[in-house]
């Protein structure tokens, strides 16, 4: 969920009673742990060849895609090369309706990405669906031991109205999953398996806050590991009459053993709160990633203080960068608000593919020691015909367009 009036976030051991001979000793000669120790870590940078891609490409219908938001990325080590999902808003012109596509794209040097020319998932057609109007912020974990058709885990923000209280307009954002064999072909979980008797709806912002008048979920992060699914999400709550009064606002977590049925185990996560007291401190757009060789946690948020991105100028969920936090237990983080953002927008000096600004979010995948990093822009330069961007000047727009951008760190 992004703060935006403009878019619409854990044997028992069987066997003899008698003690072992030597007890002590059989403790000192347990497995040694299989952590490895952490080695000396850079610092993400930008790399040379930004931006990778623009928005503007046209596909076979005819069509082009207005937009590049909320990437999702991953390494396939099998495949040996990066798979990436990724909003989109798909239609003939600005000035027609659109629809939000999730697009699927792969490249083995993050150089050059290969974008499949028919989406993977889309906005529900129904006109009476929870999604029909939003499906966006893709998420996708692999699987190995699901059945072969549900090897592949999508979750995404999806809604149909704006959030139903004076003064608010941002969508009604709830969170659902679709299954796919292949990681290209994805189909919504059924009405009947979805907990709330609508396709593809797993989890909502009520069932989050249960108490709140009114509360979101969005933006989800999952990631699978020994045989449970972890959901990171943006989420908010608010109380009083048409929910008057903002109680939370920050990423919180939730498990599933199915991808469709999810426990939520803490909203807001406190150790990821700016101020653990005020649980209206916390950030959103979460990337969340397992180092399984070094038995960690990593974690990447958005968390703006207010009017701090106000020198950006174009207006559009705008982010000054992203904050890194780790964690042995995916429960208890750290995280220091007072250091530097492991990436930061500059002012004086933009680099090529954000001349303009960032918008909210960024996605961290894991190769071997090193890290990728994608995230978008707002750009001027090469912008295609009849493309604009919404800024602060009095007309409200300016040429411009959204590229998709990399940096690593201990990468070659």
């Amino acid at each position: 969920m992004r703060r935006t009036p403009l878019l619409a976030l854990l044997v028992a051991c069987g066997g003899s009673s008698e003690a072992p001979v030597d007890a002590a000793d059989a403790r000192i000669d347990s497995p040694p742990s299989q952590c490895q120790p952490l080695p000396a870590m850079g610092q993400f940078v930008r790399r040379q060849g930004n931006p990778r891609m623009l928005a503007g490409t046209t596909f076979s219908d005819g069509k082009l895609d207005l937009s590049i938001s909320d990437p999702d990325v991953r390494w396939d080590d099998a495949a040996q090369r990066y798979e990436l999902y990724y909003m989109a808003a798909h239609a003939m012109t600005f000035a027609d309706p659109s629809i939000q596509q999730v697009r699927h794209a792969t490249s083995p040097d993050r150089m050059t990405w290969t974008v499949d020319d028919a989406p993977v998932f889309a906005a529900n057609p129904d006109l009476t669906a929870w999604d029909h109007t939003h499906a966006e912020t893709p998420t996708v974990a692999f699987n190995p031991d699901a059945p072969p058709d549900r090897r592949y885990l999508l979750l995404y923000s999806g809604a149909s109205r704006t959030f139903p209280h004076p003064g608010f307009a941002f969508p009604e954002y709830s969170i659902g999953a679709a299954f796919s064999a292949d990681g290209v072909n994805f189909t919504r979980i059924s009405a009947a398996d979805s907990p709330h008797g609508q396709a593809g709806l797993v989890l909502t912002g009520q069932q989050t806050y249960q108490n709140a008048v009114g509360a979101i979920a969005a933006d989800p992060e999952v990631v699978y590991v020994d045989g449970l699914y972890h959901l990171w999400f943006s989420s908010f709550a608010c109380d009083g009459a048409n929910c008057a009064n903002t109680t939370d606002f920050g990423v919180s977590h939730a498990t599933s053993a199915d991808g469709i049925t999810w426990t939520v185990l803490e909203a807001p996560v406190l150790s990821l709160l700016r101020a653990s007291s005020d649980h209206r401190s916390g950030g959103q757009q979460p990337s969340v990633l397992y180092d399984a060789e070094h038995c960690r946690w990593e974690l990447w948020q958005t968390s703006d203080l207010s009017a701090e991105n106000d020198n950006q100028p174009i207006e559009f969920n705008n982010m000054v960068g992203v904050w890194h936090a780790e964690s042995d237990d995916a429960l208890q983080w750290n995280i220091f608000y007072s250091g530097p953002r492991d990436l930061a927008w500059s002012q004086t000096s933009p680099a090529p593919g954000e001349q303009l600004g960032l918008l909210t979010g960024a996605d961290v995948a894991q190769n071997s020691t090193g890290r990728l990093m994608l995230y978008v822009g707002f750009d001027d330069q090469n912008v295609p015909p009849n493309f604009f961007l919404p800024d602060r000047t009095p007309t409200g727009f300016r040429p411009g367009v959204m590229t998709l951008n990399v940096a690593t760190r201990d990468l070659p």
